[in-house]
């Protein structure tokens, strides 16, 4: 009874049946064909992943694969649950989407076969793709510093917690010493993650500093339009007084007024690729983790008066 065996065994023993020289029951070859892979979306509200996750589902439909998606941030005390999800569900291959604790990447890793989209642990022992955030947050900044602003912000999510942040926040720096500038420590504020409602109380805090910043960079659409809540309330014109520009181009950055210069990430390739690459490592298991690092687009828009 096929529907009693894993679908990974039945392959096994529909490939035995094959080298023995014996006939396959008609429904083989689509039971051969079929594979069950799973993407862990840790925010599904968020448009940013959205567009990854559609990446995900127009790859694994036309490679002919079942995907599950589950929303869940994964940490030291829910990956048991997970790793029972991933063998009663019979899965074959998992993409996540953020940052783990080591412990819990191994643990992943041990279990299944695992690709990170997006965020990343900086290991050469797990494939991921991602894009290069220090090439764009640079353009960015250079940008800026072509329009005679000096005196940046940067509102930023924990940089321990994700890798983007913590490359987003060594480019900003380094840019600005390059260019003979030191970063304002008052300029610069954390949202840890990257709320809209804790952003924006945070930037008005900022912005009563008595030499407020000439622009603002945000590590996100979010928190740019939070950034444009926030000088609005204090009284700030953008881009008149002061610029902002945020990150990832999603829907709301056209949305407010004015509307947002940000940085294009290519989210549905990122999620397209994610997949593609996740089925070739389960059908080649010795295939060497690969890094796919993408190129970005300065999107320039009214928030920079462009």
């Amino acid at each position: 009874l096929p529907h009693l065996v894993k679908h990974t065994t039945l392959k096994q023993i529909y490939s035995a049946i094959e080298e023995l020289g014996g006939t396959l029951p008609e429904s083989a070859p689509s039971l051969i064909s079929e594979m069950r892979i799973l993407a862990i979306v840790p925010v599904l509200n968020n448009p940013f992943y959205t567009d990854i996750a559609q990446g995900i589902q127009d790859a694994a439909n036309q490679h002919g694969c079942q995907l599950l998606m589950i929303n869940e941030m994964l940490t030291p005390f829910n990956i048991q649950q997970i790793i029972h999800i991933i063998a009663q569900s019979d899965i074959s291959g998992v993409i996540i989407m953020q940052k783990l604790e080591e412990s819990v990447l191994e643990q992943l890793k041990s279990r299944t076969t695992v690709i990170q989209c997006s965020e990343f642990n900086e290991t050469d022992e797990v494939s991921y793709i991602t894009i290069d955030n220090l090439d764009a947050i640079r353009k960015l900044i250079r940008y800026i510093l072509t329009t005679g602003r000096k005196k940046i912000s940067l509102i930023n999510c924990d940089t321990n917690r994700y890798t983007y942040a913590r490359l987003r926040l060594q480019g900003f720096e380094e840019t600005l010493l390059e260019a003979g500038l030191t970063p304002n420590p008052a300029h610069m504020v954390t949202i840890p993650d990257g709320k809209f409602s804790v952003a924006v109380p945070a930037i008005c805090t900022m912005l009563k500093n008595p030499d407020p910043p000439d622009a603002i960079v945000c590590v996100s659409d979010i928190l740019a339009a939070a950034a444009l809540r926030a000088c609005a309330l204090e009284g700030f014109r953008v881009p008149a007084d002061i610029m902002v520009t945020g990150f990832d181009n999603i829907d709301i950055s056209v949305m407010t007024t004015p509307n947002i210069t940000t940085v294009n990430q290519p989210k549905h390739d990122m999620g397209f690729m994610a997949c593609t690459q996740l089925l070739s490592m389960i059908a080649d298991p010795q295939k060497e983790p690969r890094k796919f690092i993408l190129d970005t687009e300065l999107i320039l828009r009214e928030s920079t008066d462009f």
